[in-house]
């Protein structure tokens, strides 16, 4: 199976996964409340104030599994082709054909290489440096890229779980009242349960291509530091 297919699947999935989710959490609140019949939209409504914070960063995660799956590529970021071809180039010296094939062709290793072929009249030391330094670089920014997914992972869920705090304080104060239908109490508490399962349906399919990407990552710092070396 190709790595486009494969991405083309799993896309598939996140988005199959949490519409499934949603249209399942809309039936059961519709058979909860008396006489009422609640759309998934209505029932993100209900949730309060804390489900369009779910809603940014559910947004917020599908932009970043979408950029991962189609940028962070061991494929894209350290070709091998291009790789043994630069490696080749700089054991015949050819550091000016080098410098252009490095501008030439955008990825990890060609901004790696051309930190230090442009210092190359510093000294090995100072080329040493650069590469380290700019290897490092990179590679830090791609792992950061991929804690906002964890992260993501780790607020939607505590988030989700305010919601439905402030949902149980809300239908609990209708005990003040003299006289409660049932399908008030209902709804609020409904409201409190559907802030928790948004979280959840946000924070599991956040994990699983946190678990994923991060295989990816740790292929490409190796080949990027194979490359450096």
């Amino acid at each position: 199976m190709s790595r486009k297919t494969m991405s083309s699947k799993f896309i598939l999935w996140f988005t199959a996964f949490t519409l499934a989710s949603g249209t399942c959490f809309a039936a059961t609140s519709s058979k909860a409340v008396e006489n009422q019949s609640a759309t998934l939209w209505q029932l993100i409504v209900s949730g309060g104030v804390c489900m369009i914070f779910l809603g940014l960063l559910s947004v917020a995660a599908l932009a970043l599994v979408i950029y991962h799956f189609r940028s962070v590529t061991p494929k894209k970021l350290t070709p091998p082709d291009f790789t043994e071809n630069l490696l080749f180039l700089l054991e015949k010296k050819e550091y000016d054909k080098a410098v252009s094939v490095c501008r030439q062709q955008e990825n990890m290793i060609s901004a790696i290489a051309l930190k230090g072929l442009q210092k190359m009249s510093k000294g090995k030391t100072v080329v040493e440096e650069a590469i380290q330094y700019e290897g490092k670089a990179r590679i830090e920014q791609l792992w950061q890229n991929l804690t906002y997914l964890g992260d993501i992972a780790v607020v939607a869920p505590r988030l989700g779980l305010l919601g439905t705090i402030l949902g149980i304080i809300e239908a609990f104060g209708y005990f003040r009242a003299a006289s409660i239908h049932p399908s008030i109490l209902t709804a609020g508490l409904a409201k409190a349960m559907v802030n928790t399962v948004f979280g959840l349906v946000i924070a599991v399919p956040c994990l699983v291509f946190y678990a994923y990407f991060r295989g990816r990552l740790s292929l490409i710092t190796t080949n990027a530091e194979r490359a450096a070396s």
